[in-house]
């Protein structure tokens, strides 16, 4: 892989990987702030700013910026996370100055324009309808605000409509003062480009944003064993989210933690889907799913089942846990495992999007570059036994947080036992 990195005086990290077998360019700029970077009142601004970023700037309006983009066949999106924000652009080789011109005058040089902000605000409340009626994405959201109580990490990205409605035009102005600055950025290239192009431009366009000062991520979470069962009426099952604690994003230990989840709940031929699903009939729908960050993670197991089968959903769920703790996997399953996740891995690299999420997300965690050998390599090494152990530190009954959505009133989950 041919990927190379420079740092501008003023902090910027510029990282591009050339493709040339490829005619498309996908540029991010990406910065090191989200969900977490919050404080309880302004709780959803990060999100809010990532919309109003395309609400024109002091060259473009709204309907301009669109107009750029379309006049070169090109994508434009972004999103927010916990721990940053996306910016990206995916467009022809040869249009790629047009996109770093375009998202360079919208991160820099946004408007904020007072009635774009009150449009918007209503456009979020819509958004939080929806996760309102999503409830596989609302119970994900009750599992870490009871998981994370009182941090940040167990926040809803979106924020709360009570939240929202108290962001002002001088408070986002403010925040993205702080937090859009060079040190807190990363511009990631990839795709039909050369190197020493993809450095100019970024020079040109961002060696006079301020350096500015690190983001404090806040203190390490705390999690504790705790349960929440929420009724929502009309609802014909029972969801639910059974996690606990897992390694952080850049631990030695994260390929063990991804093999692991791959084993409990990552596909068809997964203990969970197999004997929850296959063999009982419990449920339509059952994984397991890893969310790490920097100084913590979780790994979360989501099922949906008729509401008088909830309880024995999470009986089994505790048993699969406990099989983890207790007994080594086989060499057959590890071997299964292993290759899911390399397969996964080498396939979710097949285009200039994702090459270039890659390298930004490991610049932000790692502040270097893995190679996929590296990668491929580390998840061979892990043995049967590190899986056992790691289970027996991640799937503690002293953290087990069990959250249930549904339409019944939960008097039966309530009184499940969390053992493992």
């Amino acid at each position: 892989m041919d990927v190379k990195k420079k740092e501008l005086p003023n902090g910027l990290v510029i990282a591009s990987e050339a493709m040339p077998h490829l005619r498309s360019a996908s540029l991010g700029i990406w910065i090191r702030t989200g969900s977490r970077s919050e404080e309880d009142e302004n709780s959803g601004i990060s999100h809010f700013i990532e919309h109003l970023l395309f609400k024109g700037t002091r060259r473009r309006s709204t309907a301009r910026i669109a107009e750029t983009i379309d006049s070169i066949g090109g994508q434009l999106n972004a999103f927010t996370e916990k721990e940053y924000v996306g910016y990206y652009a995916k467009v022809l080789d040869r249009h790629l100055p047009v996109a770093f011109d375009l998202l360079a005058d919208m991160v820099m040089n946004p408007a904020f324009p007072a009635e774009e902000i009150e449009r918007e605000r209503n456009v979020i409340y819509e958004e939080i309808n929806m996760v309102e009626d999503s409830p596989q994405e609302l119970v994900q959201d009750l599992f870490l605000e009871t998981f994370w109580k009182k941090h940040p990490l167990g926040r809803p990205i979106a924020g709360s409509k009570k939240t929202v409605a108290r962001i002002t035009r001088p408070g986002i102005r403010k925040f993205f003062r702080r937090h859009y600055t060079a040190s807190n950025m990363v511009v990631a290239v990839a795709g039909n480009v050369r190197h020493g192009e993809v450095f100019k431009l970024a020079e040109r366009y961002f060696s006079d944003l301020k350096t500015g000062g690190p983001v404090d991520a806040g203190k390490i979470p705390a999690a504790g064993a705790s349960r929440s069962v929420r009724r929502k009426p009309n609802l014909e099952q029972t969801h639910l989210c059974l996690g606990s604690v897992a390694p952080p994003i850049a631990a030695e230990e994260r390929y063990c933690a991804h093999l692991l989840c791959n084993i409990l709940g990552g596909g068809m031929s997964s203990r969970l889907f197999q004997n929850i699903r296959e063999k009982l009939g419990l449920v339509y729908s059952i994984y397991s799913m890893l969310n790490q960050y920097r100084d913590a993670g979780t790994l979360v197991v989501y099922a949906g089942s008729a509401p008088d089968k909830a309880p024995e959903v999470v009986e089994r769920t505790l048993r699969e846990f406990s099989r983890l703790r207790q007994r080594p996997v086989s060499s057959r399953e590890l071997s299964r495992a292993k290759e899911y996740i390399k397969g996964s891995i080498m396939l979710s690299l097949e285009s200039s999007g994702s090459r270039m999420s890659n390298l930004a997300q490991q610049m932000i965690y790692h502040d270097r570059f893995y190679e996929p050998e590296e990668i491929l390599d580390a998840v061979e090494r892990v043995p049967a036994r590190g899986i056992r152990d790691l289970a027996n530190r991640m799937l503690d009954a002293g953290c087990l947080t069990l959250a249930a959505l549904g339409s019944a009133d939960g008097r039966s989950l309530k009184s499940v036992a969390l053992d493992i």
